[in-house]
């Protein structure tokens, strides 16, 4: 192959690139390496197409071919830096942000990667520092922005100095402010209104908290892109679409019924016929994928009732239990598991449960039948905010400065299995149980299972949340012992939330309004 036929070659291989046909491009850039292996432009080209298929190992193979080729190439380097990133090799990571850096020292992508390394070394001055270069070379990309905040936020929770929320609040503001936006796919501003609600959650301003919650709420609910992505990821396989439609129609039901005196709710006939028939299939076992139009999943993503429930007390939850007893009880425990009963007021017990009955944001469907609504998906309302904390200044010496990190609202399918075996990555877990007793039909379980062990400090997420048999095999072989604690109204069971936990089997009545309830808060 002579120059002028690679010169060709190249061009249409770059075509092809430029046009998302990756198949095709490297198949020519493959072509050329089997003749002239220390060609630059494929071996650079090639890994940057390996990265993107995150095959990290054998892109960075190519990749360091390419810089032994072109040292002070920037774009290689670059491309290095993100390969042993995502490898998790930070420090060969850095090694070529600060290369690219050396030879681009106006590049603010340069900046922006090598803060970003910095930030998950814990480095945060230093991420700070290059985050702020960032944007004296490019004042107006907001990504920096966002990411300045929220390593601000991690500053809070190692410390827990005020100041660092305030500065947070201060970065997240300004890209609303500035009128930015962003321009990396992984970024959304509904990112940005998250990390404000929690920023003002974690200074105890419940209300600036909720009105970003609010805002949240809106833009999804009228974000085509966020409902097309929905779609994509809920309602693209029978299970999930039959979880969903069955939880849809049977919460319409209830609330047509106007058991719970809802006015308002914003669906029509047409919709709620439409389930009914799509309901009916699934019943006798005639539903397909087909069945369900278009205009018909765009509808179900969208939340059609959300009011909050009545704060009827100054403190949601009942002091009239021994709190100090009980704080006693979770700190001398070794693993720490605390059970408290008559763990809501009777008012706010009966709020939430009308709550969890008529609010339509139970869109998130699972595996074994249960759906799920999340702090930041709907669920999130000046009540829940409340409740949160509420609930740490009342067990203090529990919580101490711990904060809400996530929540979530669990209903099960009564006829299936609950939530396997697995830790959570935060400090403190909180499951409590709403379901009216008599929709217990065994008392003696239906609860949680919790395991008197904890992940090995080598263990990622996957392997302790996800990795079923591997969790069993080392539970198994490290002679764990076992706590059940049966479902009970008004129970509460707090946690160390690294202990492995996973659901009870359960025995409740098949009725809507009887269905399994768990609510989750993780504090951290």
């Amino acid at each position: 192959m002579n120059d002028n036929e690679k010169k060709e070659l190249f061009q249409k291989a770059i075509t092809l690139h430029q046009d998302g046909n990756l198949h095709e491009a490297d198949k020519i850039y493959m072509a050329v390496l089997s003749t002239d292996k220390n060609n630059f432009a494929a071996n650079y080209l090639h890994g940057c197409i390996l990265l993107d298929r995150d095959q990290l190992q054998e892109s960075i193979k190519y990749l360091e071919l390419a810089v032994k080729l072109q040292p002070d190439n920037f774009e290689v380097n670059n491309a290095l830096g993100i390969a042993f990133k995502n490898l998790g090799n930070l420090s060969d990571s850095e090694k070529h942000f600060r290369k690219s850096i050396l030879i681009d020292d106006k590049n603010y992508q340069a900046y922006f990667n090598c803060a970003n390394v910095y930030a998950d070394m814990l480095d945060f001055k230093s991420a700070i520092k290059y985050f702020e270069l960032t944007l004296m070379h490019n004042k107006n990309f907001a990504e920096a922005k966002q990411r300045l905040g929220e390593v601000y936020q991690e500053m809070f929770k190692v410390d827990r100095n005020k100041e660092h929320l305030t500065k947070a609040i201060s970065y997240f503001d300004s890209i609303f402010e500035d009128g930015l936006s962003f321009t990396v796919s992984s970024f959304h501003t509904s990112n940005t209104l998250i990390s404000l609600g929690l920023s003002y959650l974690w200074l105890e301003n419940i209300d600036k908290a909720n009105e970003y919650f609010k805002k949240l709420n809106i833009q999804n609910n009228n974000d085509e892109s966020y409902s097309k992505k929905y779609i994509e990821e809920h309602l693209s396989n029978k299970e999930s679409m039959e979880t969903i439609i069955t939880h849809e129609f049977e919460q319409l039901t209830h609330i047509d019924e106007d058991i719970d005196e809802i006015r308002n709710p914003k669906f029509t006939k047409e919709y709620y016929h439409e389930l009914k028939k799509l309901y009916d299939k699934i019943k006798d076992n005639s539903f397909s994928e087909s069945d369900v139009s278009n205009d018909t999943k765009i509808q179900m993503t969208k939340i059609l009732y959300n009011k909050a429930p009545k704060i009827k007390s100054e403190n949601l939850i009942n002091e009239e239990n021994d709190v100090s007893k009980l704080e006693s009880q979770y700190l001398e425990k070794s693993p720490e598991v605390l059970v408290i009963d008559n763990f809501l007021t009777s008012e706010a017990l009966h709020e939430i449960q009308k709550f969890c009955r008529n609010a339509n944001i139970f869109k998130y469907p699972y595996t074994n039948g249960y759906v799920g609504a999340f702090l930041t998906k709907g669920l999130s309302n000046k009540f829940i905010l409340k409740l949160s904390e509420d609930l740490r200044y009342t067990y203090s010496k529990i919580f101490k400065e711990m904060r809400l990190s996530q929540a979530w609202i669990y209903k099960y399918d009564s006829t299936k299995k609950g939530i396997n075996i697995h830790a959570d990555p935060a400090g403190i877990n909180v499951n409590f149980w709403v379901t009216p007793n008599e929709g217990n039909l065994n008392p003696n379980d239906g609860g949680l299972k919790v395991w008197n062990k904890f992940p090995p400090k080598e263990w990622d997420f996957d392997e302790y949340n996800t990795d079923v048999e591997k969790m069993k095999k080392f539970l198994s072989e490290n002679r764990s012992k076992e706590l059940t604690i049966p479902y009970k109204e008004n129970r509460a069971v707090i946690f160390n939330s690294k202990l492995f936990h996973s659901t009870d089997t359960f025995t409740f009545n098949d009725s809507y309004i009887h269905k399994r309830i768990n609510i989750t808060f993780l504090y951290e």
